[in-house]
């Protein structure tokens, strides 16, 4: 299933991205790998689901899943609470790694990400 992305614009350096999908079980991609010799940084992730499943935030993905996780797996419940993390100091990802979203089945997703691209 696909994932509809929105980028709000942002004041100074870094990147923001707000995320939703009904279905994230086949691996998406959150925000493209910045190219060779670049890393990801997140500072703030913020996640909504209203399903009964397991939400992963990872980087990368192979075999249609989250190579490496960074959160989660998160247990959800129908129509649960948000998760809203502030990550000090931020979570730098592997270099020209995606920042990717893996779920245990079908269900409405909002994730919304803030961070900077490093080299």
């Amino acid at each position: 299933m696909a994932v509809t992305l929105t980028t709000p614009q942002v004041h100074g350096a870094g990147w923001a991205v707000n995320a939703i999908t009904a279905d994230a079980s086949g691996c998406e991609v959150v925000k493209a790998a910045p190219g060779s010799g670049y890393y990801l940084v997140i500072k703030h992730l913020t996640l909504i689901c209203d399903a009964n499943i397991t939400v992963t935030i990872g980087e990368g993905e192979s075999s249609s899943a989250v190579e490496t996780a960074i959160v989660g797996p998160v247990p959800f419940a129908s129509n649960g609470p948000e998760m809203d993390l502030v990550f000090n100091p931020p979570i730098q990802l592997t270099e020209n790694k995606a920042l990717t979203v893996d779920a245990s089945g079908a269900g409405n997703i909002v994730l919304f990400v803030q961070g900077e691209v490093h080299p």
